[in-house]
């Protein structure tokens, strides 16, 4: 911290002030990047889009995401979260609007870079937001920020296949547009944390120094290993063995619906017993189940087995970006977030591109296989990386000065 390492955040009541605006609007956001999901299939078959197209705009979006988090995240630090929240909120209106006017593949990918571009920029802010708003409950907070994101997820897929089973995929787009139009209102009731800011401009500065955050950051691309390769792979397959674009849409929802239910208990867990031993546990765990995704058959047992591991996920999903909070200081939050999110985003574009590739050359097997065995190689350095030095268990502390002992 920049005053002391015994500084705590103010005092806040029911999850810290001006939360609830970065929670809605994240999970508005996520709910039309859902609908983009959901759509891949029809836009396959209604626009002609090959599997690699599909994965150079699914890349596209990652990408421009990358570069919104890079570029917009240190302001954070600055006190301008408030503002990035609703820069993002605008650019994802954009974005959507874009796609519903689309009708070739170029159009898209430009729609998807604007999309993207949104969600790099709304993301960094919301997150050290929330980290320093009330460090006592950071747990409880991290999961509420990902039900909110995740519900996005669950949410989004099942309104857009009603939505396209009534207008098509352009009304569905139209629609997430409205969305986001009636929650940029409440953009203007976010307001800035009173914590420790990057008065000296430090930015990304030091950052790749700290060797726990660099093995904070291998964690959380193994996790991103895994939803690039769902996002290009995963509904493709649905739609191959014969599920309509409803059937994936409530499959879409159902998969994730454990994942929102269970992420503030395993923030809080995470919290109580370690984000270090709960992130890599639960990942490890999940690196392995994936694999049963290409060898159950049919739609309905890939969908069960994906609600099984949802599970693991919900439980885990807050972990990773405590693991990242627990390295840095309170002033650095934004940025060591941003630099999260840029490895998520570039892990994720890597894995989409190469892994469509790999399916349209293969089957979903070699997929989830080549997926797994990438996981487990990262997770193995991130858990290296990340130990005390000490090598013993450590129990997180609450107020922020010991957010640094969430490791073990």
């Amino acid at each position: 911290m920049s005053r002391s390492e015994t500084d705590t955040a103010p005092p806040a009541a029911d999850g810290g002030p001006g939360l609830l605006p970065y929670f809605l609007i994240l999970g508005g956001m996520s709910a039309g990047l859902a609908s983009i999901m959901t759509l891949l299939a029809e836009l396959r078959s209604e626009l002609g889009f090959s599997e690699a197209g599909i994965g150079l705009a699914i890349g596209a979006g990652f990408g421009a995401a990358f570069v919104a988090t890079l570029v917009m995240a240190p302001h954070a630090d600055r006190g301008k979260a408030p503002t990035l929240l609703r820069v993002g909120i605008v650019l994802g209106i954009c974005g959507l609007l874009i796609l519903a006017i689309s009708d070739n593949l170029w159009h898209f990918v430009a729609g998807r870079i604007v999309f993207g571009f949104a969600l790099g920029t709304a993301g960094p802010g919301a997150r050290r937001t929330v980290i320093v708003a009330d460090p006592d409950n950071l747990g409880r907070n991290m999961g509420r920020l990902g039900a909110w994101d995740v519900g996005g997820f669950v949410i989004g897929p099942l309104v857009a296949a009603v939505l396209n089973g009534v207008g098509g995929f352009r009304l569905t787009f139209w629609v997430f547009a409205g969305l986001l139009v009636l929650l940029l209102p409440m953009s203007w009731r976010a307001r800035p944390d009173t914590a420790a800011r990057d008065t000296e401009g430090l930015g990304f500065r030091g950052l790749f120094r700290i060797r726990r955050l660099v093995g904070a950051f291998f964690v959380v691309a193994a996790y991103f290993v895994f939803i690039g390769a769902m996002e290009a792979v995963w509904i493709l397959e649905l739609d191959t063995r014969g599920a309509s674009s409803m059937v994936i849409g409530i499959g879409l929802t159902m998969a994730a619906l454990p994942i929102p239910l269970l992420s503030p208990w395993g923030g809080v867990l995470a919290q109580r017993y370690g984000a270090r031993r709960w992130a890599i546990g639960s990942l490890s765990v999940l690196s392995l189940a994936i694999v049963f995704y290409g060898i159950v058959p049919g739609v309905l047992w890939l969908l069960i087995v994906t609600m099984l591991t949802s599970v693991l996920e919900g439980f885990g999903f807050p972990s990773a970006p405590m693991l990242v909070a627990a390295a840095v200081t309170e002033e650095r939050q934004a940025s060591a977030q941003g630099l999260m999110g840029a490895v998520e985003l570039a892990t994720g574009a890597v894995a989409a591109i190469a892994f469509s590739v790999l399916y349209g050359a293969t089957d979903d097997l070699m997929v989830w296989i080549c997926t797994s065995a990438v996981m487990v190689v990262l997770l193995a350095i991130g858990a290296v990386l990340t130990r005390p030095p000490d090598r013993q268990p450590v129990r997180p502390g609450v107020p922020f000065g010991l957010i640094r002992r969430l490791f073990e």
